[in-house]
């Protein structure tokens, strides 16, 4: 594994706030805080850089995105990111916690261009923003220049779980709009057990980690 040297990691402040005679979320405190908790602790461990940001979800929507790319720039500093990590609710078409849709897609993968380096990976630990054709895939090709150089979108195919769900796809991939299973070639019970521990941190691991890696980790 070559870990990150410099991460940005942003994830919603609040839970979500929950409809008409609906029970109390607890999806920023329950899951959301609690990953960026343990990937913050694992990178710096290993003495690297990790920028976080827990940004207001009950702002506006462009107040929001707009929060989110001044704290990527202000974290910058003299050192890019090789690492761009986002907790929290998304779907086929953005990121819902954030803010950031497809009208506002650019803006955001612009950042990632200004301040990230060209193997930047990016992972998304929210449901279904690698739907076929989706978010995912998406940023991939707007990031596409550097689809020679290491850059990477990791995001999840289906609902579930924010940084457990077993189901992750990588982009850009010669499999087009439905993007590369990450879990190998017969290797799915392993990989299930790993991802599904959550302190553990493998699922923190792995999108830094090569296919041939990931084949003897699992």
């Amino acid at each position: 594994m070559t870990p990150p040297e410099k991460s940005f990691v942003f994830a919603p402040m609040h839970n979500m706030r929950p409809k008409e005679n609906e029970p109390p979320q607890n999806d920023a405190i329950g899951a959301f805080h609690p990953g960026m908790s343990i990937y913050k602790k694992m990178y710096e461990g290993m003495g690297k850089q990790v920028v976080t940001f827990k940004f207001d979800n009950y702002a506006p929507a462009k107040q929001c995105r707009q929060s989110i790319l001044d704290k990527m720039q202000q974290g910058a500093g003299s050192q890019w990111y090789d690492a761009i990590i986002y907790f929290g609710h998304g779907w086929k078409g953005g990121l819902a916690s954030a803010g950031f849709d497809n009208a506002s897609r650019g803006d955001l993968t612009d950042a990632i261009w200004y301040y990230g380096q060209p193997w930047v990976k990016v992972v998304l630990f929210a449901c279904s923003c690698a739907t076929p054709g989706g978010y995912a895939y998406k940023m991939a090709q707007d990031l596409n220049c550097w689809a020679n150089e290491g850059m990477e979108v990791l995001g999840h195919p289906s609902v579930g779980h924010s940084f457990t769900n077993p189901q992750v796809r990588r982009y850009p991939s010669n499999q087009g709009e439905t993007g590369e299973t990450v879990c190998p070639d017969g290797k799915v019970q392993g990989w299930l057990k790993k991802m599904r521990d959550e302190r553990a941190g493998f699922w923190a691991q792995m999108p830094f980690m090569t296919r041939e890696e990931l084949a003897a980790a699992v």
